[in-house]
């Protein structure tokens, strides 16, 4: 009987320290995922790059439109580092590379500084309405295809480069590491002819597919409320429009990297908060955690490396890792 006693004492008592540990990483991911949203609390870096003599290029232009500017932190002038260049969200219609300067979550840059990691932040060209999305996702490719043909002149390591984004730019992020290469060999332009391939993928908020018939399918909503959610998402652009267009199996196959994921694709991490409700809006559809669900079960079908991180729906990963340390171990 008491042999029965401590064992269910001691089962009950670590049941309650898993809860509170699952507990706890679930907030934490969901702080994760606000910081890197919140256009809120951005610090003055300036002072910062003064005082603790970071090597910044502030506003490095590496395209013809006026929101192709990216900010570069150089890790180290003598020894070719390795990269990682963040895409901010906002829906393709807003938003800056200064998100990355938050209170809140600057010290990550910190910290990839202090492992011998480089980091860009980019702006990039909103949509529109003759491509939609095409000229946003081209820009964040072409922001890296322009630091890898500029690597030996900003000490960059062109071999360790990864992506990452929150919201639309987990979108620019999945496009670009998804994909097969898209460097265009034949190009008279040389940055065009470098490689897209990159070492890793971040994802915060992230959609599995820009495919919006599999968002629906998902989260098993009636056609009239999804009709609803689709305005949404058309934001300023021609409704009458759009509203094809975005269903054209054409333009999917062009935005959409779900079906391009294959066994040779880079390991990946994914943090998606909420737990598995109707979505409310737009926002909260993109980033539901149905999501990340979906993505898991191909990567772990691909046998793609993946730290992906649903707490509302009870996906931990095993390892418990960091999104700066899952960075660290796939760049160094």
């Amino acid at each position: 009987m008491f042999n029965n006693f401590y064992t269910n004492y001691y089962l009950f008592f670590n049941s309650l320290k898993l809860y509170k540990m699952n507990r706890i990483i679930s907030i934490f991911l969901m702080l994760i995922s606000l910081n890197l949203f919140s256009q809120r609390n951005v610090i003055n870096v300036d002072s910062i790059i003064k005082t603790d003599n970071y090597n910044v290029i502030k506003n490095l232009k590496y395209g013809e439109g006026e929101r192709n500017v990216l900010d570069l932190w150089i890790a180290d002038e003598k020894v070719n580092s390795p990269l990682i260049i963040y895409i901010h969200g906002g829906g393709f219609s807003s938003g800056n590379k200064e998100s990355a300067y938050r209170k809140n979550s600057f010290n990550r840059i910190k910290k990839f500084i202090d492992n011998g990691i480089s980091f860009a932040t980019i702006n990039y060209r909103f949509r529109n309405n003759e491509d939609g999305i095409i000229t946003s996702l081209n820009d964040a490719k072409r922001a890296l295809q322009f630091l890898r043909f500029n690597s030996d002149k900003y000490s960059l390591d062109k071999s360790k480069i990864g992506v990452m984004g929150s919201s639309a730019g987990a979108t620019s992020s999945m496009w670009i590491g998804f994909f097969d290469d898209m460097a265009d060999i034949n190009s008279n332009d040389p940055i065009e002819r470098e490689s897209t391939k990159v070492s890793l993928i971040v994802g915060i908020a992230a959609a599995h597919t820009m495919d919006l018939n599999r968002w629906k399918e998902m989260a098993n909503i009636e056609q009239s409320y999804m009709d609803e959610l689709t305005l949404q998402f058309m934001g300023k652009l021609d409704r009458d429009k759009w509203m094809k267009k975005t269903f054209d199996k054409d333009y999917i196959s062009k935005i959409d990297f779900f079906d391009q994921m294959d066994k040779n694709d880079p390991p990946f991490f994914i943090v998606n908060y909420g737990k598995n409700t109707k979505p409310k809006n737009i926002a909260d559809f993109h980033h539901h955690p149905l999501h990340a669900k979906e993505l898991k079960k191909k990567a772990d079908l691909l046998n793609i490396k993946n730290v992906i991180y649903a707490t509302g729906i009870g996906i931990i990963d095993k390892s418990r890792q960091g999104l700066v340390d899952f960075i660290v171990e796939n760049l160094k």
